[in-house]
């Protein structure tokens, strides 16, 4: 297939011109992918051109915007006639998006893939070749990177079965998966599913972990996709509160030890940044030597200090309380 002209010349993908397109085989199990968009026109050209190198016989791509103000309307109208459905209305945010797009769903192999994120080159192939080779499997599990906005290299994830198993995986700050290498049975999106609305930053962590707990995961040892990192990425932007809904996802699957390791990162950062606060009202007080009293600057960095201080007691006194409802006598 072609690749059609793209809306903007920084949507091509470096690959684009080198890249052998392979067909798909007629006995393939078929694949419904739901892409959850807001406010993605800065990469989504990029998302979408990687889908459309792969044999798209047998997929079914879904798009979910939520009401973008931005190019995406327009990007979307360049390439709609790969789309089996393409919906711009208002939702509750990227988890109920998601649920919207899967209810839309014809295929046995579901997944989602968000508006920075890339598909290899011909990657569809190989899970679905995977999923037909192995019926018995709900879960998959590829090889990804996590890269930079230009896909220079952060970190290689490569699985192992050990990697894969449900006690591993509750310790999910360490060893988490990376959500656009992972596809699922609809059976195992019955069972664990729908994604929990109220939840922003670990809906992902959240429904694996229900599933890992019933079926095991199958690793596909090849590299799917390219995790992109940026500015604008939640889990980056919102840090504490991605850790903090993160512990409460593994304190719900009975993970409170673990859950108690995720909130200690939250405590580091909260060390960190008192550290930090703390030099910097060293400093006024040093450029304020001779003049009484507070400036403004110090009341806000006191202000900042003491919200999160309140919000990391709070988090970490929900933890000990439900681990006390959890584990008191029936």
């Amino acid at each position: 297939m072609k690749l059609p002209e793209p809306y903007s010349p920084n949507g091509q993908l470096p690959w684009e011109t080198e890249t052998v397109i392979e067909s798909a085989e007629e006995d393939l199990p078929e694949v419904s992918i739901v892409m959850p968009i807001y406010n993605a026109g800065a990469f989504l050209e990029r998302s979408i051109r990687s889908l459309l190198m792969q044999d798209l016989n047998g997929v079914e791509l879904i798009l979910m915007d939520g009401g973008s103000t931005d190019n995406t309307s327009e990007i979307v109208t360049h390439y709609e006639q790969y789309f089996a459905h393409t919906t711009f209305e208002k939702d509750e945010g990227q988890s109920d998006a998601i649920n919207r797009g899967f209810g839309k769903a014809n295929s046995p192999i579901l997944h989602w893939l968000n508006g920075d994120d890339i598909i290899l080159p011909n990657a569809l192939l190989d899970v679905r070749r995977a999923f037909r080779d192995h019926p018995n499997t709900h879960i998959l599990v590829g090889d990804a990177y996590l890269t930079e906005l230009d896909f220079a290299a952060i970190r290689h994830f490569q699985f192992s079965p050990e990697a894969l198993k449900f006690e591993v995986l509750l310790d999910y700050a360490s060893n988490h998966l990376i959500q656009p290498s992972v596809f699922f049975s609809r059976e195992a999106w019955d069972h664990a599913g729908p994604l929990k609305k109220e939840l922003h930053y670990a809906m992902d962590a959240d429904l694996f972990l229900a599933m890992a707990a019933k079926y095991p995961l199958h690793h596909l040892p090849k590299d799917l996709s390219f995790s992109v990192y940026h500015e604008d990425c939640k889990t980056r932007h919102k840090r504490a509160e991605s850790i903090t809904e993160l512990a409460l996802v593994q304190a719900s699957h009975g993970g409170f030890d673990q859950a108690r390791k995720s909130l200690n990162i939250l405590v580091d950062l909260f060390n960190q940044t008192h550290d930090a606060m703390t030099n910097a009202q060293t400093e006024v007080t040093s450029l304020q030597s001779g003049v009484g009293g507070s400036s403004s600057a110090d009341k806000i960095a006191q202000a900042k200090l003491d919200a999160m201080r309140c919000e990391v007691e709070a988090n970490l006194r929900l933890i000990i309380d439900r681990d006390l409802l959890e584990s008191r006598p029936a």
